[in-house]
Parts: structure tokens; sequence; C-alpha cells
């Protein structure tokens, strides 16, 4: 009774073999003991152990740093690069799914949005939106973005999309927050602002 007591306790904190050793069980006996009676691990316990069994899974069978292999500077007998040599991948070879240049692909960010991106090179994918407004305007300049005016990902149309400095796109989605008869306010706001800010440098 003392041990279920205990295992209860502390099962959901401690490591099974480390309780094991201190009740005189093996892992097995305290996982099937805790099993038995619904005892389970503490989540954020569990977390950790399961990391720390990732971080140092084969810990032991790693080279160390510093390792030196037994065969460094060793070439290759040409016997052996000669049988080989059939099954070799030639210079220029492509796996058969490559991708030709300008190959499409649509991709889902971390927030869940929808993005297309365009192949222009091997190993090189950009974000479509932008390579459309690029070859229609030239470069984007530092500190901008290319959006989506009605905020549709997949709406690819040059009439759809603009080049704003981030901090005005900041702006802009933080008034999506608001209703839009209010959003109207806003934006007729700051084009008030503008048009007095531009008229001041003008007498200025």
């Amino acid at each position: 009774m003392r041990q279920n007591k205990i295992l209860e306790i502390l099962y959901p904190y401690i490591p099974a073999k480390v309780l094991g050793e201190y009740l005189g069980l093996t892992a097995s006996q305290v996982y099937n003991r805790t099993y038995n009676r619904g005892i389970k691990k503490d989540p954020k316990t569990k977390k950790a152990i399961n990391r720390s069994l990732i971080l140092n899974a084969g810990k032991y069978t790693r080279y160390s740093k510093g390792h030196v292999p037994f065969n460094k500077g060793t070439k290759c007998p040409n016997l052996l690069l000669t049988n080989a040599a059939a099954t070799m991948f030639k210079k220029g070879n492509k796996p058969f799914n490559t991708r030709e240049a300008n190959a499409t692909s649509i991709r889902t960010d971390s927030s869940g949005r929808k993005y297309h991106y365009t192949k222009i090179s091997d190993g090189v994918w950009v974000l479509t939106h932008r390579l459309t407004w690029e070859q229609a305007n030239g470069p984007i300049p530092a500190k901008h973005i290319v959006r989506f005016i009605d905020g549709n990902t997949m709406n690819l149309e040059l009439s759809n999309l603009e080049c704003i400095p981030m901090n005005q796109n900041m702006t802009k989605n933080t008034i999506q927050r608001f209703p839009k008869d209010l959003q109207e306010v806003m934006k007729l706001k700051s084009k008030l602002n503008k048009t007095i800010n531009n008229g001041k440098k003008r007498h200025e």
C-alpha cells in the first residue's frame, strides 16, 4: 500500500526508472502498476522527459567532436570506382520528380494562408505575387512589401497587387480589426493628414 501511495504522488513528476530504483522495482513494474491504477504523467513533466530522450538518443554511439575517421586521406581504389560507375549518378543528373523552371506550387504558411510560389531555378522558389509585381514594375524597394488589395492571396492579377511600406501595411492590418464604417473614417483621416502634410511641405 505504501508503494502504491508513493507511486500515486511521485510518478506524475519523476521518471519511472528513478522511481523504481527508490522503491526496489523495475521500470516495467512501475509502468504496469501506474497503468493499472490510471496514474498518468504530468503533461509538462512528460514533455520534458520526451525532449530529453530525443536529445540523448544515440548519444553513446555518436562520433565525438574532433573524431578522425580511420580512412581519412585514403583514396577509393580504381577497381571499386570502375565497378560502381554503372550505378553512380551522372553529372547533371536530376531526380525524376524535378520540376522545371517556371513551375508553380501552392504552399500554406504557419498562419494557414495559402500562397503561390514559382520556381526560377533549381532549389529556388519565390512568391509568385512578388515576382509578378517585379516583372511589371522593377525591384521591390527596401522595407516594402507587395500586398493583395482584396485580401485574396489566390488573386494574382496585377491590378490586385500594390507595393507599400511595411509600416503602412501594419496600419492597414490594424484597421481591419475595426467595423467597416469606422475603417472608412480612419482612411479619410489618413488621407486628410497626408494632404495637410504635403501642403505644409510645399509652403516651407
